[in-house]
């Protein structure tokens, strides 16, 4: 199972994460180019700043707005800011851990006390959507407030719907087109176009992850 999946914009990687390892992956999205550049290996072993705090894996990432080396990573009731620097494969803790749900006060309103995946509202700075089991809440997190729910993929993602996705086990926006997810769940994957205040469309799948994506076959 891809427990986690983050693209690096100041490195220009992707990161994939399941169980207690990790790959780095080159590839061209709506193309079949793909290779691993790194791994899959330990992340105890590769990655300081997660065994320094305890992160025995990585359950979701979120890119830090303005800051393209840094991001979230969710471990359990913890999130903790970290630094990687591509040029140097260094990796800082910035800030954490911390409970999800001190750092978040809307994620303790909307009862999140976990994390499956996140990612940036398309068009809407500072606003993220949190998803965890069947439900998901719309949060800005610069004013730590919720937008919108918590609710029910089942009622607010038809797309997801219809592609039988009940939940979310990871998902990451598209690196050139940010309004396009892909999502994962189980051993398949679906991409989706995500517009704010608007239903969900499926552009792409749902495809077994083992049939398209090659680098990912370790998980």
């Amino acid at each position: 199972m891809v427990d986690a999946i983050y693209y690096h914009p100041g490195g220009k990687h992707t990161y994939a994460f399941g169980g207690r390892r990790y790959a780095r992956i080159d590839f061209v999205p709506d193309a079949s180019e793909e290779k691993i550049t790194f791994g899959p290996a330990a992340l105890r072993d590769h990655w300081p700043s997660l065994k320094s705090i305890g992160f025995g894996s990585v359950e979701a990432v979120l890119a830090v707005e303005g800051s393209p080396d840094e991001a979230y990573y969710f471990f359990g009731g913890h999130v903790a800011r970290i630094k990687v620097v591509p040029s140097t494969q260094s990796d800082t803790v910035v800030d954490g851990p911390s409970l999800i749900t001190a750092k978040w006060k809307s994620l303790a309103q909307a009862g999140f006390d976990t994390i499956d995946a996140a990612i940036p509202v398309p068009q809407k700075p500072g606003e993220v959507y949190f998803f965890r089991g069947v439900n998901y809440v719309r949060v800005n997190v610069d004013q730590d407030k919720i937008v919108f729910g918590p609710a029910a993929l089942a009622k607010e993602w038809p797309g997801l719907t219809s592609a039988g996705f009940d939940s979310v086990d990871a998902a990451f926006p598209q690196p050139d087109k940010p309004d396009i997810a892909y999502f994962f769940k189980g051993d398949r994957y679906v991409k989706i176009r995500v517009v704010a205040s608007a239903p969900d469309q499926v552009t792409w799948g749902p495809k077994l992850i083992a049939d398209h994506w090659k680098t990912l076959d370790w998980i």
